[in-house]
């Protein structure tokens, strides 16, 4: 391989990277060894890539509809990375009892799936059979009257009614993680939810302080409102214990070890559920996931690496591989803001992400040199402050419409310095990085956060205290939600909203629930907080998208977090038995439970394991 090509030269700085940031793991432990030795007069003749693409398109899922075969029965076989910080998703001060909720726990709204293409965030009925709108602010919601609550005490199959969701709602309210999100308080006077009321058994009342685009949908996320029932306080243990109202039961959970869903038999719609349930066995380290996968001991491998895509399909001929859309999350890098902190200074936050090489992270974690090569069709984008997968809203960093704040986004070691100069600040900074190497985000993010840090250093203007904070009583707490009060830099997940309004409040609004860009005497950004709050209340579609444009074109010189560099779209790989997979494409994956895995069935005559 010819040792000035572009590629070569990028994967040789790849290579370094992670060699340098990996904390004492190789390369090849990282599955990234790249192209070998440049002598290559033993290696077999390469295919032409017309020949490669040919064959690509040949074995790429078409995404075949087997609904009217399906045999109803049988368990899947999966995984979980990391255990659920408790079962109660209502007051849990982590994701992960949302996420686990989203099986057992209904929502008044659902997303509609994408019929062999992606969903489009278009949302319907599901413990709600209707919804009226009488007036802006006024939203009623008509629950349907054959849903039931689990055959188990205290409940016995009571009919889940309006004051199961006045009382989760009230719950959601004053405990849930993301209340500021949608509910008017005392310190959060932007929230758009002033009350709820329930004048049946079968009607609820939602009354909005102001006329609020996306609220409809946002009773469709999981991370917002699930209807738990009233027995659940005092009637049972919620942090450890559920009580199910939709397709799915939890019916045995041990604590770091396997989470066991089956089929409700009392689900109002259960004959649409094809599969008796789900074994989830909790399997932290990549190596073993990747093993069960191959032993056809799990069905699929949602994890799996891209770099291990290629070999592992050659491997293994008889795996399908299914080409995903690009996804909606743009991770964070973000910033302690205490006093005296330099990244109070935007031209410090503005220098750091000039230090990022966006393209080679992209091909580091997405291994698009590599895909092209052997013609995989694979397109990349760099995120602006929103991800690059929200397509209609994103501005494209290197595109016109950024304007002159997209050189913010450009890797200029020598601009950055001039930035830092004219801050007045010595280089290089020392300082913390800090990010939770466990598997609460997944096996590969401890190697995002490496090669972030990596990049910071090689530029010789940081120099970067490593920190891993235990997730739930360091992380969370002290750097997730702390507003920025901490020291140094954090590398963290972000959600994947459904609307990205709920995202922009969140995460970049003074008075947003996960928000780091405020602390103590730095208020936050009154333009950006205008721009946010316009947005969020503007029913027109086209202006109101405007107005999100005009949010990243501003914040992208203000730089207040630097997102992850960006994305392409990635390829998936599962065993032939796993009838109808990606048929049914959901828009929010945990929103899902209730509409994709329902139509998963078992293929038993393609079954080889």
């Amino acid at each position: 391989m010819p040792s000035d090509t572009y590629w070569n030269r990028r994967l040789n700085r790849r290579r370094a990277l992670l060699g340098a940031g990996s904390a004492g793991m190789g390369v090849a432990a990282l599955g990234l060894v790249g192209c070998g030795d440049d002598d290559d007069s033993n290696a077999e003749p390469t295919k032409p890539l017309e020949e490669k693409q040919a064959e690509v398109k040949s074995f790429l899922w078409d995404r075949k509809d087997t609904t009217a075969q399906a045999v109803k029965g049988s368990i899947y076989q999966t995984y979980t990375t990391a255990d659920a910080t408790n079962l109660d998703p209502l007051s849990s001060p982590s994701f992960t009892a949302n996420a686990w909720g989203s099986w057992y726990y209904p929502r008044l709204m659902t997303y509609k799936p994408g019929y062999r293409v992606a969903a489009n965030g278009e949302y319907e009925g599901y413990l709600a059979q209707g919804v009226e709108q009488p007036d802006p602010t006024t939203v009623t919601f008509k629950l349907r009257q054959n849903a039931v609550w689990e055959d188990k005490a205290p409940l016995n199959k009571r009919p889940i009614d309006a004051d199961d969701v006045v009382f989760s709602w009230k719950k959601f309210a004053e405990k849930g993680q993301s209340r500021k999100d949608l509910v008017k308080l005392p310190d959060n006077p932007t929230g758009p939810v002033e009350s709820i009321s329930a004048p049946d058994k079968n009607t609820v009342v939602f009354k909005l302080a102001f006329p609020y685009a996306p609220f409809v949908s946002a009773m469709a996320y999981s991370r917002y409102l699930q209807i738990m029932p009233r027995e659940s306080e005092g009637g049972y243990d919620p942090r450890n214990e559920t009580r199910s109202g939709g397709p799915w039961i939890l019916s045995n959970y041990q604590r770091s070890v396997t989470f066991e869903i089956r089929k409700n038999p009392n689900f109002w719609d259960k004959d649409r559920v094809l599969l008796d349930g789900f074994d989830i066995p909790i399997i932290p380290e990549y190596a073993a996931q990747l093993a069960q996968f191959r032993a056809k001991k799990l069905w699929t491998f949602g994890g799996l690496r891209q770099e291990d895509v290629i070999s592992t399909k050659k491997d293994l001929p008889d795996l399908q591989v299914d080409s995903n859309a690009q996804g909606r999350t743009a991770w964070l890098t973000y910033f302690g803001l205490q006093p005296g902190s330099p990244f109070l200074d935007p031209r410090v936050r503005q220098a750091a992400s000039m230090l990022i090489d966006r393209d080679t992270w992209i091909d580091t974690f997405y291994n698009v040199s590599e895909f092209k090569k052997e013609g995989y069709p694979i397109e990349s984008r760099w995120h602006s402050h929103i991800s690059a997968g929200w397509e209609g809203f994103w501005v494209d960093p290197r595109g016109s419409d950024m304007g002159a704040n997209g050189k913010n986004f450009v890797q200029n070691v020598a601009e950055a310095k001039k930035l830092l100069d004219a801050a007045g600040v010595k280089t290089p900074i020392e300082t913390d990085i800090a990010w939770i190497s466990t598997g609460q985000y997944g096996v590969t993010f401890p190697k995002h956060a490496e090669v972030i840090k990596g990049m910071l250093e090689e530029s010789g203007l940081f120099k970067l205290k490593q920190i891993n904070p235990d997730y739930q009583t360091d992380y969370l707490p002290k750097y997730y939600f702390a507003k920025g009060d901490f020291k140094g830099i954090a590398v963290g997940a972000s959600t994947q909203f459904p609307e990205v309004d709920q995202y922009l409040f969140a995460y970049y609004h003074t008075q947003g629930s996960r928000q780091k860009v405020a602390f103590q005497g730095t208020n936050g950004d009154a333009k950006s907080d205008k721009l946010i709050e316009q947005q969020r209340q503007e029913l027109d579609a086209k202006k109101r998208m405007e107005l999100i444009k005009e949010w990243q074109r501003y914040v992208a010189g203000t730089m207040p977090m630097i997102p992850y560099p960006g994305q392409a779209n990635t390829f998936s790989l599962f065993w032939p038995w796993v009838g109808n997979y990606g048929v049914f494409r959901a828009w929010d994956v945990e929103s899902g439970r209730d509409r994709t895995e329902t139509a998963i069935w078992f293929d038993k005559s393609k079954y080889t394991g």
